[in-house]
């Protein structure tokens, strides 16, 4: 009994010294190196060299597009937005003329920088001072935020899936608009211009249709 027993110690201890597993691979990449990945068939992401020289696990995942065959709002409406709504910093809709009121529920004069937003001043004798209000991406200043204008009514820029409640479409089409007194109209934007004298600025019918189609699909965030 006691040989049987050594007999199995010995074999035991000869097995777990038997590793016929491959070791980690190491030394393929750059610490810090980065590169994309999969994180499934509809989803990619990064994945970041760590200090033995491996890749990690995939990560920062993008968010499957819901349905690839609507209009895309990164890739589609914000380029649009970047050519004729003057997005620059000193842009007719840059941040420079944003001021979000808090007691206006954060309402302010539009800005369309594909950026966040919305907490602080960004020019005049308070810049850098905090309004109090959130940073904000664009998407949800569009959807989230009543007109500035329209302090009577409660009026979104853009209610997904229906037009005719989108301010945005309003203003392109210079129809409806809301005025903040008799004395402070409200415009058509981008001004309209004579054919003579185009302005890099205006939107054609084939931008207005491609953002009145993407509200009526839902606006969706992809």
């Amino acid at each position: 009994m006691k040989l049987n027993l050594a007999a199995l110690v010995i074999v035991f201890a000869a097995g777990c010294g038997t590793d016929t597993s491959d070791p980690p691979i190491t030394g393929d990449c750059t610490p810090g190196e980065t590169m994309a990945c999969e994180c499934s068939p509809t989803s990619t992401g990064t994945m970041t060299c760590g200090a033995d020289s491996t890749f990690g696990s995939c990560g920062q995942c993008s968010i499957p597009d819901p349905d690839p065959m609507k209009v895309n709002f990164q890739a589609q409406i914000v380029p649009i937005i970047n050519k004729s709504c003057g997005t620059g910093v000193t842009g007719c809709h840059g941040r420079d003329a944003y001021g979000a009121s808090l007691s206006q529920d954060c309402r302010g004069w539009l800005t369309m920088e594909n950026v966040p937003l919305g907490a602080q001043f960004y020019s005049g004798p308070r810049n850098g001072q905090s309004t109090g209000c959130p940073d904000l991406p664009l998407y949800e200043r569009l959807t989230q935020i009543d007109v500035w204008q329209c302090l009577t009514t409660s009026v979104a820029y853009v209610t997904p899936g229906d037009v005719s409640k989108s301010y945005i479409m309003n203003k392109l089409n210079g129809v409806n608009m809301c005025k903040e007194s008799p004395s402070s109209p409200s415009d058509q934007m981008p001004p309209p211009q004579p054919p003579e004298n185009p302005d890099p600025f205006v939107l054609s019918a084939t931008d207005k249709a491609l953002i009145q189609k993407w509200i009526e699909e839902g606006a969706l965030n992809n």
